[in-house]
């Protein structure tokens, strides 16, 4: 069952720390962005959201999905799309991040350190 959740929670808040983080959404520029994210799973649509992302932000959600292999897909602005299969697990290195640069967007496994 699709969720439509559109909460990120603050990548610094204690409910996150303590959490199961299935994706992570980081906007590196220095300008505002929406973002549309599909999440699939080989039988139907587990996420579904839009986010406006303000310059800098990032956040995450929690306990959004089962373990397993997704495709995830993202668009930045209407323009910019990209695509990739993620595993999501209890392990931080499996977590769905999308990073949004000055040259668009970028989907990996895996939260990696923000840069000063």
């Amino acid at each position: 069952m699709p969720s439509n959740s559109r909460t990120l929670l603050s990548a610094t808040s204690e409910e996150w720390r303590l959490a199961r983080e299935d994706l992570h959404i980081r906007n590196a520029t220095d300008a505002e962005h929406d973002i549309q994210i599909k999440i699939y799973d080989d039988k139907e649509w587990c996420h579904t959201a839009r986010y406006h992302l303000l310059a800098g932000q990032s956040g995450c959600s929690v306990s959004l999905l089962q373990d397993g292999v997704y495709k995830v897909r993202a668009v930045l602005d209407g323009q910019h799309e990209s695509v990739a299969a993620v595993t999501v697990s209890d392990e931080p290195e499996q977590t769905i991040f999308i990073h949004i640069q000055n040259d668009g967007i970028i989907i990996e496994e895996g939260v990696t350190p923000s840069r000063p």
